[in-house]
């Protein structure tokens, strides 16, 4: 039976097109935002942990990568990312597997991936939302078992790029010393350049040396409400190619 809330929508920049549900998380700002700030090389291996329907995987897919890889244990979303993928004709570089990201271990090889990267859970307690509460609570896998599962996948000098709240930066921080992840880039996000950051991104390198670039902060609008240049940057890149 389909769902009322299933639509198509438009990936920005990028051409491509996915299926979600109003039911379930849909892709939003944080996603095109972590996609467009993660270092791609080139003939990448990529693995989205806890992929959703797909649009952070479809965005690198456009940038260029190899091949990449969606785990997610929902299977609402996975088969709606499936669709997207045949939708799209990318059905030799990007595919989904139907898992639970605390097995790393059975569906991928240890240090196979270049870029291993994820929009985790935001909360981890408080009340829940009906609407999509694995996607934003931690009711499953929490952001310790992300960061354990990307340090499993991704190889020795690789990359692992996330996106989450100001407030779990700390745990972010000592979660990557525990599993060996080395941040090396850090950029803050602002609604306004008069407002407090509201999210961060972060790519952290496996065996990397110290050394942490914090780039200028992203302005997400300019006074008049337009998208600042910054953003509409970000949402363009997708028309960029790996290097």
């Amino acid at each position: 039976m389909v769902h009322s809330g299933i639509r198509r929508d438009s990936l920005p920049g990028c051409g491509y097109t996915v299926w979600q549900d109003a039911g379930e998380f849909t892709f939003t700002t944080d996603s095109v935002f972590v996609a467009a700030f993660a270092h791609l090389v080139t003939k990448a291996q990529v693995l989205e942990l806890g992929s959703g329907t797909g649009a952070i995987s479809l965005f690198l897919a456009a940038r260029g990568a190899a091949k990449v890889t969606g785990l997610e244990f929902n299977p609402r979303v996975t088969e709606l990312m499936r669709r997207s993928i045949a939708d799209n004709n990318l059905q030799d570089v990007v595919s989904v597997i139907d898992g639970d990201v605390r097995e790393i271990s059975k569906y991928f090889k240890t240090e196979s991936m270049d870029l291993v990267i994820a929009n985790p859970p935001y909360r981890n307690s408080g009340n829940t939302r009906k609407i999509g509460t694995a996607a934003c609570h931690e009711v499953t896998a929490d952001l310790r078992d992300f960061f354990k599962a990307a340090a499993y996948a991704v190889r020795y000098r690789g990359r692992f790029a996330i996106v989450q709240l100001p407030d779990r930066f700390a745990e972010c921080m000592q979660l990557a010393a525990e599993f060996g992840l080395q941040p090396k880039r850090l950029q803050w996000v602002h609604s306004a350049v008069n407002k407090p950051a509201w999210i961060f991104l972060m790519e952290m390198t496996k065996g990397g040396s110290y050394g942490l670039d914090v780039l200028p902060p992203l302005i997400m609008y300019n006074a008049d409400g337009s998208l600042s240049e910054q953003a509409l940057a970000y949402y363009a890149k997708s028309k960029e190619q790996a290097k």
